[in-house]
């Protein structure tokens, strides 16, 4: 009998075959099933065998259907061509197969094989251990995976996550959980062990467990940088990012990698810790001259540290890279903005094409018409955006009705709130904006029922209960009931400075002057504003504390000359002095 290599033979063959059979582009067998199944079903290779024209032709069958994605056929052919000849890598090629297809049967039958030949192979273990989960053997799998550990673990935390994917049902996955535990308790000194049902546990949402886990894991080894890397995520996850931080900077201490850095300096920015996040990504540009990401990044951490200067020159640059073009305008016309340079600074957002910094800008270039009291030239931008913005209507409204607020047309704003509240009547912060607009307008009727209305959905909304507590303290002499309100609104914030001032303004009414002025010192100590000094200096005149009235309101009238309650009170407390 002639001794010839059969993969030649069948590649010869397959030549032919594939010419005349094979649809253009179609993949191969490792093609098609690899991405799926991510196992590798490797070529099989050269093997000196006699030369059977059964097993070449349970060959080329097998290959010729592999390559037609007709897997099933194929791992028949391959599982009769290896109960033929015994050859471990067809043996192998068909347990994979199975594994892919989950034919369990064909896999049990092809381990049966594959231990017959070659009893010690690691390989053939793993998937052993992945049909005894599958199949519901905890005890057979225990044995699979507690061979692997006896011989060799050297790539056993890589190898069982490989085949942990291709565990999907609930069932399968607990059983393989259970399976890690009793590992680990035999083997308790094995941090991989501890980090796989780590691993595990992220999956599953078990948070806690995993940080008790891949904590176990790093006692064993305490610069695993894989392991570092889990557990800062976790921290993470929990909000904890001081702790995350932390975690990161061993890892890159340990094995240093850019992109263990630059969450590094992600993090820092998170938490407001920009000087050292500036020094993270300037060292980071150094390695990496060309990222414009860190450049970008690194812009920001200088607005934030008041280096304007430094991020212009940044974001000037990043203007040219198409990339990076419109955030690095936005934030151009941002540092011009805050400079009061209105003409610069629109023409920055008006250059911006690409949501979302467009709409963004459109908000911002707005916002300086209106501080410029330039405003039919926002309300048309303002409108012209509710066309293009449809789904961001709600919040263009708010800001159109403010815009005929600030020109006190309250009955325009009125209006389009109205108009606004038809087509979402649940909408809260356009019921509440009504309510200050009706205010202005006397219509204490529609205050009540819009302020109501979104108590009776939420009691606990603060900004509601004090608008209502305030209003009713003010405008009526319904004092219980605003006292009901501002009470349960000064438990929920009880250091709130505007609820402080309309806790204070409703003792003032109730005669309860020095009281009163205990809450509106309070008050206007935390925040100065215009309507709490107002506040302030009727109570302080009524206490005899006309000179400390007088430079309050003084004070209050150089930082807000044309506000019509401090004037109202300066004309009706001082006359033309």
């Amino acid at each position: 009998m002639i001794v010839l290599k059969v993969v030649t033979i069948v590649s010869a063959l397959m030549l032919a075959a594939c010419a005349a059979m094979q649809p253009e582009n179609q993949p191969s067998a490792e093609q098609t099933i690899e991405p799926a199944a991510q196992v590798e079903l490797k070529k099989i290779p050269e093997i000196k065998t006699a030369i059977d024209p059964d097993v070449l032709f349970l060959l080329m069958t097998a290959e010729i259907a592999g390559q037609r994605g007709q897997y099933a056929l194929a791992l028949d052919g391959y599982l009769r061509a290896a109960n033929k000849i015994k050859d471990v890598e067809v043996i192998k090629r068909a347990a994979k197969i199975a594994v892919y297809l989950q034919d369990m049967p064909k896999l049990e039958r092809s381990l049966q094989l594959w231990m017959e030949v070659d009893p010690d192979n690691l390989e053939a273990h793993y998937l052993l251990a992945i049909e005894a989960i599958k199949s519901g053997n905890k005890s057979r799998a225990i044995e699979s995976l507690d061979f692997i550990l006896a011989r060799d673990d050297s790539d056993f935390e890589s190898n069982t996550l490989a085949m942990l994917k291709g565990l999907q049902k609930p069932a399968e996955l607990a059983l393989a959980y259970q399976v890690f535990e009793a590992l680990s308790i035999k083997y308790p000194g094995n941090e991989k062990l501890y980090f796989v049902q780590a691993l595990m546990d992220v999956q599953g949402k078990r948070n806690r467990q995993a940080q008790l886990k891949i904590a176990k894991a790093l006692v064993l080894e305490p610069n695993w940088v894989k392991a570092l890397l889990l557990q800062a995520q976790l921290y993470i996850v929990q909000g904890k990012l001081a702790e995350a931080t932390e975690l990161l900077q061993r890892a890159d201490t340990e094995k240093p990698r850019m992109q263990i850095r630059e969450q590094i300096a992600q993090l820092l920015m998170q938490q407001g810790r920009f000087d050292e996040a500036q020094d993270v990504l300037q060292d980071l540009i150094v390695q990496a001259p060309e990222n414009n990401e860190l450049k970008f990044k690194l812009a920001l951490v200088y607005l934030q540290v008041d280096k304007e200067a430094e991020a212009r020159d940044i974001l000037e640059a990043l203007v040219d890279d198409p990339a990076y073009r419109d955030r690095a305008a936005f934030y151009l016309g941002r540092i011009e903005a805050k400079a009061r340079h209105a003409k610069e600074a629109l023409e920055w957002f008006d250059g911006i094409g690409t949501d979302p910094y467009k709409y963004e800008a459109g908000i911002s270039s707005i916002l300086i018409l209106m501080d410029e009291q330039r405003f039919k030239k926002g309300l048309l931008r303002v409108q012209r955006m509710q066309t293009e913005y449809p789904q961001k209507k709600s919040d263009l409204v708010l800001i159109e009705s403010e815009i005929y607020s600030q020109m006190q047309a309250y009955a325009k704003a009125f209006d389009v709130l109205t108009t606004a509240l038809l087509e979402d009547a649940d909408n809260h912060k356009i019921l509440y904006a009504r309510a200050l607009i009706a205010e202005k307008l006397d219509k204490l009727d529609v205050l009540e029922d819009d302020l109501k209305y979104i108590l009776e959905k939420n009691p606990n909304n603060v900004s509601a209960l004090n608008a209502l507590g305030y209003t009713l303290a003010d405008k009526t002499n319904r004092y219980a009931e605003a006292k009901v309100y501002l009470d349960k609104a000064m438990a929920l914030k009880p250091n709130d400075a505007i609820i402080m001032d309309s806790y204070g303004w409703l003792l003032f009414k109730l005669n309860k002057v020095s009281e009163a002025y205990q809450y509106l010192r309070r008050a206007y100590d935390l925040e100065p504003q215009a309507e709490i000094a107002a506040h302030l200096v009727d109570v302080l005149w009524v206490m005899g504390e006309q000179r400390d009235a007088r430079a309050i309101l003084s004070d209050a009238l150089q930082k807000n000359p044309s506000d019509s309650l401090l004037i109202e009170v300066k004309e009706r407390l001082l006359g033309n002095n």
